[in-house]
């Protein structure tokens, strides 16, 4: 059975379980809790192993060919205009459409949220260069950073390197195999994942009164995942092939972005059906789609600006001027790129850290989404997903390091 099918199946099991359970049972929700937690890990089981010996020999191998910088600089230009693209599209969109204002029925007391930059560059040089590995796997960039520093330096004396070269191309095979084994299983970790989510959606008291976000986020997502992104790739990849041919070879991967709300846990997804559906190579997925779950949060950007946008407009009916639209816009696609140690939650933390660098009495601002935190961090870990995807089929085209397959033989 195909793996899309599991995870659809998983996905339609778990609403219809999450519909007939009982709402707001704290027992209950501690044991969705755990089971959330449980499937998560086991989805990100062997991700840091294989990212780490698969992205020194991706490295080593564009370094031989000539194509490590295109495809960085490709990477980086693509993860640059997708995040500022979807932020300029969703501000526009919340001015165009207005959804009603949220009524500020409490408030509580704001968590202070903060992005920890220094210590996520300090964590790059730990004092034990060993540490890495110890590390509690939220963070991918330590590992990332180190394993590209032993692919450049494989290349420097290749007598001496072959040995370990070998070792690491059948390290990265071999955990590549152990991936594949537990997303056979992961379809039956979906149906606890998607009940979960149900049963947070049917928490929501007064749900109504998020009907106007929630349908202009709804309605966003969809345009971005259905025409911008394949109107993306049938220009930017050689007008060859289907677009859609390629979301439906991601389907399985989007829907575990959808319920996890986990960049680590869809990436590990993505490494498979990359490869395996889109015909990408090892030597651009292992390096581009780390890079892109890392910085590459378009999805994240987009929500959070839309959201920011409606928390100011239900706070105050004075409306918002062009300075405000354009710092927006811009602390909301600078707040995306600096995500890369909340691998969940990502679209809750990016507006939480908004509010409180806005300030000016906004700081519990995000108090007022936090009921639908789920569907919010579902939008934009989906988007994010469907961009590393995408972004790295592209450059995996322009630099000749993909093949089509035909749909009978996707995974």
């Amino acid at each position: 059975m195909k793996i899309w099918i599991k995870f659809l199946t998983g996905t339609v099991l778990g609403v219809f379980l999450g519909l007939l359970l009982p709402v707001q049972n704290s027992e209950l929700t501690s044991f969705f809790t755990f089971l959330y937690s449980l499937v998560i890990q086991i989805g990100r089981y062997c991700l840091f192993p294989l990212l780490f010996f698969s992205i020194a020999i991706g490295v080593y191998e564009l370094r031989e060919d000539k194509q490590l910088s295109k495809v960085f600089v490709k990477g980086i230009a693509f993860l640059l205009i997708t995040s500022a693209a979807l932020v300029v599209f969703g501000i526009v969109s919340v001015f165009v459409f207005s959804p009603d204002r949220i009524p500020i029925l409490s408030e509580g007391s704001p968590e202070k949220i903060t992005l920890d930059l220094k210590q996520a560059v300090l964590s790059l040089f730990p004092n034990n260069l060993f540490a890495i590995f110890s590390q509690d796997g939220n963070y991918l960039l330590p590992i990332c950073f180190l394993s590209m520093i032993l692919g450049l330096a494989f290349t420097v004396d290749k007598t001496l390197t072959k040995p370990v070269l070998a070792i690491f191309d059948s390290l990265s095979r071999i955990f590549y195999h152990i991936l594949s084994f537990f997303i056979e299983f992961i379809g039956i970790g979906i149906v606890f994942l998607a009940a979960g989510a149900t049963l947070q959606i049917r928490a929501i008291s007064d749900i109504q009164i998020f009907a106007g976000l929630m349908s202009l986020l709804a309605v966003d997502t969809l345009f971005v995942a259905f025409v911008i992104f394949p109107l993306m790739v049938y220009l930017l990849g050689g007008r060859k092939s289907n677009p859609y041919k390629y979301l439906y070879g991601i389907l399985a991967p989007a829907l575990a972005a959808i319920f996890s709300g986990d960049v680590h846990f869809s990436l590990a997804m993505l490494l498979k059906h990359e490869k395996e559906n889109l015909g990408v190579r090892r030597r651009i997925g292992t390096v581009s789609l780390p890079f892109f779950t890392l910085f590459g949060r378009a999805g994240t950007a987009m929500v959070t600006a839309v959201s920011f946008v409606v928390i100011i407009k239900s706070y105050s009916s004075l409306g918002i001027n062009l300075g405000q639209v354009f710092w927006i816009a811009g602390a909301s696609f600078i707040i995306s790129l600096l995500l890369g140690s909340v691998p969940g939650m990502g679209s809750m933390v990016s507006i939480s850290v908004l509010c409180t660098i806005y300030g000016q009495g906004f700081e519990a601002g995000y108090l007022i989404v936090k009921p639908i935190a789920f569907f919010l961090v579902a939008c934009g870990t989906f988007i994010d997903c469907i961009t590393a995807s995408l972004c790295t089929l592209v450059i995996a085209k322009q630099e000749n390091a993909q093949t089509d397959h035909e749909l009978r033989h996707f995974v």
